[in-house]
């Protein structure tokens, strides 16, 4: 008896610090911005999919502009907000986690891109993917993005030994700077550093949310109906200052800072107000699923490479504008269950949760 008592207690001590276990975990994750992270994604997944189903007609379309004020940019500002922990870490041990994290997806990413190219004979994008440096920047560019940002913001902080000096400066050099805009580089900086402040003002941010809200909102609303997507860096690049003839592009940088602006407001709106959508929902088996979604973007975005930008695009199915109001929701939708759900089926074989998806 008192050995069936023994191995009782020690079941019940080990449940107990499993539990205690769960629940520091819980408690480091913060369940609304997993939520923000899902209509990040989601942002993205929708976007891209009324550039697929529209061809080349989708620069003036109503959701695809309106989806590229914020999309990326918040997903930075998130990035930047969770930037304060790795100011912790060593350079050495910066260096290898978000090398792990981010880069190693990259470049199997580019391996895979490039295998099916060459095997299909069939290249959807020939400005995007090249079998050279500026391809592999392209691809994935988001994550590469990040990794610099995370490097630069990193180092400066070392160097200058305050943060707004540091931001002040990297900014300023990324937009002026030759190849400043690799992987959009000096257009997602500014939104980094907009997060990572948000983080170190959260309690101004938590007694002030709703007056920050309402400015947001209101800026947002300002600039939005002079917003056009031809005014995205796809079409407008980042770049104002031309070192061949060292002379300033007023009208881009005027552009520059314009699409800036709207990127940090509509950021900071869908940031602010994620607290009280996700209040409406809290408590609920949809909050659970839709967190789950958030937790697992890095990999949804990596995915959503192959099979929307590449498989789907190979199509060539493309409808009329007035169908990207019904349409490209059904694509994103059935793109982010199949994404995610691969997501979790590959984090069951440690080395596909390596390589593609930066977890080790």
């Amino acid at each position: 008896m008192p050995l069936v008592r023994l191995v009782e207690w020690r079941k019940a001590i080990i449940q107990h610090i499993n539990h205690i276990i769960l629940m520091e975990k819980s408690k480091a994750r913060i369940p609304y911005l997993d939520f923000l992270k899902f209509f990040a994604i989601g942002s993205v997944l929708l976007g891209h999919s009324v550039e697929q189903l529209t061809g080349n007609d989708y620069w003036d379309n109503p959701i695809w502009s309106f989806i590229y004020t914020y999309h990326m940019p918040l997903f930075m500002l998130l990035c930047g907000y969770f930037f304060g922990s790795s100011l912790k870490l060593t350079f050495g041990g910066l260096l290898k986690k978000k090398f792990v994290q981010l880069l190693l997806p990259s470049v199997t990413a580019f391996v895979i891109v490039w295998t099916a190219v060459s095997v299909m004979g069939h290249n959807p994008w020939p400005a995007l993917f090249t079998p050279d440096w500026m391809g592999f920047m392209n691809t994935v560019w988001f994550l590469k993005c990040v990794f610099l940002c995370y490097l630069v913001g990193f180092l400066s902080i070392r160097l200058f030994r305050n943060v707004w000096l540091a931001a002040l400066v990297t900014v300023v050099l990324s937009g002026i700077l030759p190849y400043g805009g690799v992987a959009n580089f000096n257009f997602m900086l500014p939104m980094f550093w907009v997060g990572y402040a948000c983080k170190l003002n959260q309690s101004l941010l938590d007694r002030h949310r709703k007056w920050f809200l309402g400015i947001s909102l209101v800026a947002f609303g300002v600039m939005l109906p002079f917003w056009s997507g031809r005014l995205t860096v796809y079409m407008v690049p980042t770049q104002v200052l031309d070192w061949g003839t060292f002379t300033w592009d007023v009208q881009n940088l005027s552009v520059v800072l314009y699409r800036l602006a709207i990127g940090i407001a509509g950021s900071m709106s869908f940031f602010l107000l994620s607290p009280y959508v996700y209040r409406l929902i809290e408590g609920k088996g949809i909050a659970t699923a839709l967190n789950g979604i958030g937790r697992s973007t890095l990999g949804i975005y990596w995915l959503q490479t192959f099979l929307l930008e590449y498989l789907f695009n190979s199509l060539g199915f493309y409808v009329p504008m007035i169908w990207t109001f019904v349409l490209p929701p059904c694509l994103a939708l059935v793109e982010l269950v199949v994404c995610y759900r691969l997501v979790l089926l590959f984090k069951k074989n440690v080395y596909i949760r390596l390589f593609v998806l930066g977890e080790r």
